[in-house]
């Protein structure tokens, strides 16, 4: 696509014209004035590409924020049932806003605002993972993100079940280093007798690969109608959208997913350890003999919760996974965001942006020789996530190669990270040999693109050298 719009504008795709044209053109280019873009030490601006592991604060969380504490210093207690966020209800203002982000059908039914990521994931699987005497396995992508595979080992062991045994990886392919929907689906099929839960990530934290969530949901889908129909149980499917919540757009209602969970720190704004949500299909509102929660005073209904009762009164859907009130600082960072994208047009927004961003990225790195052969030199770098534009989303993973002649002593991942912000742009880098560099369509420009694409070269050439 950048190729394309290059040429049709007569303009070479590697020139700094090009750049300025882009962002001229750009229909959310007045957003990066919405948030405060970090600066280094000697306070020049940062190149900072780093919105897969931190996104960057929004200025309307400032004044969101200062409101509750100057609430809390005024009004004390009062503030739990005053103000545009009432402590003892504030988060119900969020699952509207996320509900456009996930897709979901009921807003208040199907999503709820609480807790950590993992933390959601532990109490989801409390209720969905119901390991019965040969089917208590439980199948992730290899290379999830560490906490989920903890997690998930750990619950196999709170059951007396040995992770080594029942829990299953779908690896990448090793030609090239992608998931593939068919092996994943092979998977399925082949464990489905040992089978209690399947928890995959909508994109991989990794290579930065969009998995095919609508594909895999249907599979399930035809999957479990075939078991029940044989009097065999469903299997449920999880998703973790980590990277994938406020990056590419999602319909989870519609797919037809049991559960989903996400953090609020990378692609929504939403500030480091803020505030993570969860998905629960309307399907299960109610089944909870089926898949019983743990219980907490949180999950009561609003209208019930200070009548104190002795026994659990379970509310609808995901709020009925609620165990404790949530911090209101939170909330109002992550309300803050998310009001910033919905004025912005939303995911599908930008997701437009997005893929002419990333892609225009992938074209300099090739144009450059840095991730293809040219003029004989082998590439520096490999880029080991989804050339497919619908297989990614903002981010591109790029593997460092070492040359020949440093065999014995090669450059790693973490030498071009720290040489990368040494001269001002800010990646990061994931083991075992991964930069990611990550454009992030509201703050980030397609002039920063060509910048960060001279330095990585300039880093590269230097490292290559020594």
């Amino acid at each position: 696509m950048a190729r394309a719009l290059a040429s049709s504008l007569a303009l070479p795709l590697d020139s700094a014209a090009l750049a300025a044209e882009l962002d001229a053109r750009d229909p959310l280019r007045a957003f990066r004035e919405e948030f405060h873009l970090p600066t280094g030490g000697d306070g020049a601006p940062l190149l900072y590409f780093c919105g897969n592991s931190l996104g960057l604060q929004p200025k309307a969380t400032d004044g969101a924020v200062a409101a509750e504490l100057r609430k809390w210093a005024c009004r004390g207690v009062h503030g739990h049932f005053e103000g545009a966020l009432p402590w003892a209800t504030c988060e119900e203002a969020l699952p509207a806003l996320l509900a456009d982000v996930v897709g979901a059908a009921r807003p208040a039914v199907e999503v709820a605002a609480m807790n950590s990521l993992t933390v959601n994931l532990h109490l989801l699987m409390a209720a969905f993972y119901r390991p019965a005497a040969g089917r208590a396995a439980i199948l992730i992508e290899g290379s999830a993100f560490p906490s989920d595979r903890y997690a998930v080992a750990s619950q196999i062991e709170h059951h007396g079940y040995d992770p080594s045994e029942w829990l299953i990886e779908v690896m990448p392919r090793s030609d090239d280093h992608l998931f593939h929907t068919e092996d994943i689906l092979a998977a399925i099929e082949k464990h489905r007798g040992r089978l209690a839960l399947v928890l995959l990530g909508g994109v991989n934290y990794l290579n930065g690969q969009v998995l095919d969530m609508p594909r895999i949901a249907e599979h399930m889908r035809e999957s479990n109608a075939r078991a029940e129909a044989a009097g065999e149980p469903a299997v449920p499917l999880g998703l973790d959208l980590a990277h994938a919540v406020g990056n590419v757009p999602l319909a989870l209602h519609e797919w037809g997913v049991d559960f989903a969970a996400w953090c609020s720190y990378k692609y929504l704004n939403g500030g480091a350890g803020g505030l993570a949500g969860l998905f629960v299909h309307e399907k299960h509102a109610r089944d909870r003999e089926k898949y019983p929660r743990l219980a907490g005073w949180w999950g009561v209904p609003f209208s019930r919760r200070f009548a104190m009762a002795h026994a659990f009164e379970c509310a609808d859907g995901a709020a009925g996974f609620g165990v404790s009130n949530v911090n209101p600082l939170m909330v109002a960072c992550v309300h803050a965001s998310l009001k910033t994208l919905e004025r912005a047009g939303g995911v599908a927004a930008t997701r437009r942006k997005s893929v002419l961003l990333t892609g225009y990225l992938e074209a300099l790195l090739q144009e450059r020789g840095l991730t293809a052969a040219r003029d004989g030199s082998p590439p520096l770098v490999q880029q080991v996530t989804p050339a497919d534009e619908a297989q990614r989303g903002c981010q591109i993973s790029l593997r460092v190669l070492p040359p020949p002649h440093r065999a014995a002593n090669p450059p790693t991942m973490r030498d071009l990270e720290q040489l990368l912000a040494a001269h001002g742009v800010v990646t990061d880098a994931r083991e075992p040999d991964i930069v990611r560099i990550s454009p992030v369509p509201l703050y980030n420009s397609f002039a920063e693109v060509y910048q960060c694409v001279g330095v990585l070269q300039k880093c590269l050439h230097e490292l290559m050298k020594e």
